[in-house]
């Protein structure tokens, strides 16, 4: 879902509803993040053709391997206006 939708009369409760997840992370926040991901990674199929050999298995231990996940996530949240202390 988009912002407008979140912030729709019609569909928001809806949105709120079902995007909602852990206690004290706001919505809008997961909306934000997902938005962020989907962008950087240009969904599966970036990753499909830039990956040609290996399973997604492998390309998912190296990420993590070698992804330096913590500083991505302070920065994803820096650049989302979300306070560091939050957990998402």
């Amino acid at each position: 879902p988009s912002q407008y939708d979140l912030e729709s009369e019609e569909i928001g409760h809806l949105v709120e509803k079902y995007f909602s997840g852990a206690k004290g992370i706001p919505t809008k926040h997961r909306i934000k993040i997902a938005r962020l991901i989907e962008a950087m990674t240009g969904g599966t199929a970036l990753v499909e053709s830039m990956h040609g050999a290996g399973s997604p298995q492998a390309q998912r231990v190296m990420i993590f391997r070698e992804g330096q996940l913590d500083k991505k996530i302070k920065l994803a949240k820096k650049l989302l206006g979300i306070p560091a202390g939050k957990k998402s």
